[in-house]
């Protein structure tokens, strides 16, 4: 299954499911699955403070051994859900054409991305309430280094910008791509991630900066 949105002049499609091979990946994906969401059903009833590592094991029907090879802490149950994004991201940027628009080289990594939230939209809904029951996870969770370093790393490949205003750049992408995803989680019914990252995409290309001669 795809989405398919428009960038530009360009029509772009993203995968809305994940590839996943072997049966061992796919249970462990299911079963990585299973903690997030049955964790996040007791943080949002009692709080992230008042549920411990055992109670989420006992109500997922799992061992302590299996919660705890898959989630040190409960930081890590909460923070799987946008660190999950970065994968995403990252097979988005691989699958780059060697020459690509600064437009579409921006632009389709944080689509991809979009598509991946809407395909999961709910389990993300509740993840940015729980992160904001505690702002050292919010901050961990969404103001991430690795992020600004990936944004920047396309913005020194795909154009013409030089390493300090590629930094510039790419805090400015990242500021508002945060700030548009959190009103989107805390309140947006009305449109699709895919289509609030579409219209900030088209707000934000004005400040792009040329492709490299040559």
């Amino acid at each position: 299954m795809t989405r398919c949105v428009r960038l530009g002049q360009r029509v772009t499609c993203h995968a809305t499911v994940p590839l996943v091979t072997g049966l061992r990946e796919r249970r462990h994906l299911e079963t990585k699955r299973l903690l997030v969401e049955t964790a996040f059903d007791l943080f949002v009833e009692r709080g992230v403070a008042n549920v411990s590592m055992e109670e989420v094991a006992q109500a997922a029907g799992v061992s302590r051994s299996t919660l705890y090879r898959r989630f040190p802490t409960k930081d890590d149950l909460v923070l799987d859900v946008p660190q999950g994004w970065i994968t995403v991201f990252d097979h988005a940027v691989e699958a780059l054409a060697p020459h690509a628009s600064i437009g579409d080289a921006i632009g389709e990594p944080v689509l991809a991305v979009a598509a991946h939230i809407d395909q999961n939209e709910e389990v993300v809904r509740t993840a940015y309430r729980i992160l904001g029951q505690s702002p050292s996870l919010q901050q961990s969770g969404l103001a991430s280094i690795a992020w600004l370093g990936r944004i920047r790393g396309i913005f020194e490949r795909f154009s013409a910008a030089d390493t300090e205003t590629a930094l510039v750049l790419a805090g400015a992408y990242f500021g508002a791509i945060d700030a548009m995803l959190l009103d989107w989680a805390m309140g947006d019914t009305d449109s699709s991630a895919t289509e609030r990252a579409t219209r900030l995409l088209a707000r934000l290309a004005p400040i792009l900066p040329p492709h490299p001669s040559g």
